[in-house]
């Protein structure tokens, strides 16, 4: 038995239903019993990334900051915008660059679709960059692009939810 691993969910986009959104709500459904799924808002909360700007001047920056530091490992979940990921989610990591919140952090990529594994390649380098610790062996695709699936439905899925589960377990056994 293990202590209670503490993850947090960044999701790509700002959509409230996307795919993305709803398959992240599905993995904090889908956790091991004794471990915790936390999906941030921060992302859409964050000023523009401006290195003359003190993370501590800005109340949300700097609780954002904590929270990464405190936690066990980041799950990532993001949709392709224009062959690339979004710029909130990249202005969100730009915040932690210049701080030891990321150094050594574990993290998966949960993605709702494979169209373009090149934009999820990229998003993984930048975070080995950042001196992440990729979780390859956790990280999954769900296809949910161009599906109507709620969260609810996701989680009732046997494939979807088996893989899900599947997947977060891996990720918890690796951080511990």
């Amino acid at each position: 038995m293990h202590s209670m691993v503490s993850l947090i969910g960044l999701c790509g986009s700002l959509r409230t239903a996307s795919t993305n959104a709803r398959l992240l709500q599905a993995a904090v459904t889908l956790m091991p019993a004794s471990d915790k799924l936390t999906i941030d808002a921060a992302p859409g909360l964050l000023p523009h990334f401006n290195p003359d700007l003190a993370p501590d001047a800005v109340p949300e920056l700097e609780a954002f900051i904590a929270r990464i530091r405190s936690c066990d490992g980041l799950v990532i979940s993001s949709p392709v915008y224009a062959g690339g990921y979004p710029g909130t989610l990249k202005n969100a990591l730009d915040w932690l660059v210049g701080t030891d919140a990321f150094v050594e952090k574990p993290f998966m990529m949960l993605s709702a679709s494979n169209r373009v594994p090149a934009v999820e390649k990229s998003l993984v380098t930048v975070l080995q960059t950042m001196s992440g610790v990729h979780v390859d062996a956790a990280s999954v695709t769900i296809p949910l692009l161009g599906t109507d699936l709620d969260t609810d439905a996701i989680v009732r899925h046997p494939d979807h939810a088996g893989a899900i589960r599947d997947s977060m377990q891996r990720f918890v056994d690796a951080i511990c």
